[in-house]
């Protein structure tokens, strides 16, 4: 189903994708692509079954790229200062993250990074398309980055100013020699129902090279929207973006009471026949979403944002879409 620039088609296999990215994503042969790695909850991240489907379809040599992330890891990763256990309030107080070098922590790390890829079939499946993983923490505070006021300007000649000037120390060298080449957001289709969806442009915030990205929330969330939409930025400027959300087998629910429970609150999964919506501009893609999830895009924070610097949403595709919700998910 065509919804403007958007295409919203069911998908069993790698087929079926294939089929439906044929024409409208850019041909390239190297891809990079960004997965939705954050935790290893139900439904929660983008699994091998996803990624090896996109692989499976697309014919290029792929680069994947991910940061770190606390919640990234087997439960058993605490993190100390002097002794004592830190939360995300006193990292939003200590931005710096030299603490985390200094104590150890990275290599711990490192560690949960190795058990989340082998022991969730990533591994293996990158060993088999020979692709590469590229973690932009690790790129990002080892100083193999672009200068950042080359990289400032060349931002600045295509978008409004970041709103934190950080930012742009964050293109790793290893990427930036691959300018020019499609950059794939694969989502996931995350808050069914709720207010805050986490789709393709969220997925974005996770090369925010902080493992917990306590200071760009900001204070009750105020620095987020914007910390979402300029890591848009900062790629978009050096690569073709392209938005693909799948619920290849399931998405996540907003539910207070759901069956799955973090530290972070609690949600419900929910099975499907396998779709995905994709297109060239994240903020369309997402706002298609948000009408079959059920939630309404002109009140989602980011994509507010997002169309002041990347480009107004389809209305209608969105309204079409939520015409359509039964078709691909079950009430």
């Amino acid at each position: 189903m065509n919804l403007g620039t958007v295409t919203l088609d069911r998908i069993r296999d790698a087929a079926d994708l294939r089929r439906s990215l044929r024409g409208w994503l850019p041909v390239a042969e190297s891809v990079i692509v960004k997965p939705n790695w954050y935790s290893p909850h139900p439904a929660n991240f983008t699994d091998a079954h996803a990624l090896g489907l996109l692989m499976d379809a697309v014919d290029a040599r792929f680069t994947v790229v991910e940061g770190y992330s606390l919640d990234r890891q087997d439960g058993s990763l605490k993190y100390t200062v002097n002794g004592e256990e830190v939360d995300w309030r006193w990292i939003m107080r200590h931005p710096d993250w030299g603490w985390i070098m200094e104590g150890g922590h990275l290599e711990l790390l490192r560690t949960q990074d190795r058990w989340f890829m082998e022991t969730h079939g990533f591994t293996d499946l990158l060993d088999t398309h020979d692709a590469e993983y590229v973690n932009v923490t690790e790129e990002i505070w080892g100083g193999r980055v672009l200068d950042p006021r080359i990289v400032q300007e060349k931002v600045e000649s295509i978008y409004p100013p970041a709103r934190s000037r950080d930012v742009y120390g964050f293109m790793p060298r290893r990427l930036a020699d691959m300018e020019g080449s499609t950059l794939i957001s694969l989502g996931r289709v995350k808050g069914y129902g709720g207010t805050y969806p986490s789709l393709t442009v969220k997925n974005m915030f996770g090369l925010i090279p902080d493992p917990m990205r306590s200071w760009w929330h900001g204070h009750k969330d105020e620095r987020l929207n914007d910390s979402i939409v300029d890591a848009v930025k900062l790629y978009a400027s050096y690569f073709t973006l392209y938005g693909v959300c799948e619920a290849f087998r399931n998405l996540t629910v907003s539910d207070p009471q759901g069956e799955v429970k973090t530290s972070w609150g609690c949600y419900g999964v929910r099975g499907v026949e396998g779709f995905a919506v994709h297109g060239p501009n994240l903020i369309d893609v997402d706002a298609v979403t948000c009408g079959l999830i059920d939630v309404d895009p002109g009140k989602v924070g980011y994509i507010s944002v997002g169309e002041k610097a990347l480009g107004a949403y389809d209305r209608d595709a969105s309204l079409r879409a939520a015409a359509n919700r039964g078709k691909y998910i079950s009430p």
